[in-house]
């Protein structure tokens, strides 16, 4: 029997984000048989920590003492020889750069980063990418839109970059057919209301599509830093009572089977899950076409892609959709087959685990030729 191989999953902090919540999902399904894991957090612990420990798999928050912690570097090293990992995977920038500094100090057989976002990364930040790209056997990336970021942004040689799409528990989502339904029609977003998102470009759109169209509303999910400036601008531009905030809610599929349609006007992104989400709930989606979003979307088939930061485009994109409802049932079952052909969450873990097997087996065989070679 083929001995388990010793992987420690570095995150930075346990926070409600897309990369940690698809880490905890990763860790959820990954094999035990071929695996042990151990998760380590660098500079905080956070809200979901509870559900990372129920995977089951050893949890270690490992607190900073700064903004950034030079002690966290030997600390972590210290844990990579402890469990003699052979394989270390990061995710989000602070854990990048921890681990490929520790790896300084304790070589493990691979080195992989998992690129999870496109977020613009600071002077500073760069700069640590550049200096530690070299220490990374893969990247593993969440979109092929996002290659050329990593490459410019991080420097990273592009010959170790390889995409393994999100994928989505298809179970989670109970699916039928979207077809017209009684009024109001609802558009309905999940997002962070942040900058990044777009909303207020989706609230510009709102009045050009209630001139032509009444029994409409927008439904938001989602709290952020915007929240008040985003309310204040609808009371200002009269369409309270055609938008509803819902603040942060934990069951996203539930509120995705009361909207019509799903509506994602984001700045930028790596590969929005919250799209596959809505494809799998057979939801028509319409979205700004931007990084991933573009690979998950397809126009005229799945939903429609519009232009980022143009309220004319989403609201003529929600009219084409309120004006010919045959489209909705066409889009909807479009939709939903895309996601279980290229996007169900048995590919990605497969896919994950195709890579560490790889990786490590190309070790191994490097090992076993230097010890022939004596």
């Amino acid at each position: 029997m083929t001995a388990k191989k010793n992987i420690v999953q570095v995150v930075n902090g346990l926070g409600v984000g897309g990369g940690e919540l698809k880490l905890l999902e990763l860790l959820q399904r990954l094999n035990p048989e071929k695996y042990d894991i151990t998760v380590i957090s660098v500079g905080q612990g956070g809200i979901l920590e509870q559900e990372f420990r129920r995977t089951g798999w050893p949890l270690i928050v490992l607190p900073r003492s700064w903004r950034f912690d030079p002690l966290l570097v030997c600390k972590l090293a210290r844990e990579f020889s402890r469990v003699r990992a052979n394989l270390v995977m990061s995710t989000l920038f602070y854990a990048d750069i921890l681990a490929a500094a520790a790896s300084l100090i304790y070589r493990p057989k691979a080195l992989v980063s998992w690129e999870v976002i496109t977020g613009r990364l600071r002077p500073h930040q760069v700069m640590m990418y550049k200096l530690f790209s070299r220490r990374f056997d893969c990247v593993a990336a969440v979109s092929n839109s996002i290659h050329p970021f990593i490459i410019r942004d991080r420097g990273q040689d592009p010959r170790k970059i390889r995409t393994i799409y999100y994928g989505v528990d298809l179970a989670k989502f109970s699916f039928t057919a979207r077809q017209k339904r009684s009024t109001p029609f609802v558009f309905g977003t999940v997002a962070r209301l942040v900058h990044q998102k777009g909303h207020t470009h989706l609230l510009d759109a709102i009045p050009l599509v209630l001139k032509h169209h009444r029994n409409v509303e927008w439904h938001l999910v989602g709290d952020g830093d915007r929240a008040v400036e985003l309310r204040d601008k609808a009371r200002r531009l009269g369409i309270e009572q055609a938008v509803v905030f819902h603040g942060r809610q934990s069951d996203i599929p539930q509120f995705l089977s009361t909207f019509d349609c799903f509506v994602l006007p984001s700045l930028w992104e790596g590969f929005p899950n919250v799209v596959l989400e809505a494809m799998a709930a057979g939801l028509p989606v319409i979205a700004t076409c931007v990084e991933g979003t573009d690979e998950l979307v397809v126009h005229g088939e799945t939903g429609f892609l519009v232009g980022k930061e143009d309220p004319q485009a989403l609201a003529t994109a929600m009219c084409d959709l309120l004006s010919t409802p045959a489209q909705l049932e066409r889009f909807s079952i479009a939709g939903r087959k895309r996601v279980e052909k290229y996007f169900s969450v048995d590919k990605q873990i497969r896919e994950f685990e195709m890579l560490y097997d790889e990786l490590l087996m190309v070790e191994d065989d490097t090992v076993s030729a230097r010890g022939e070679a004596k």
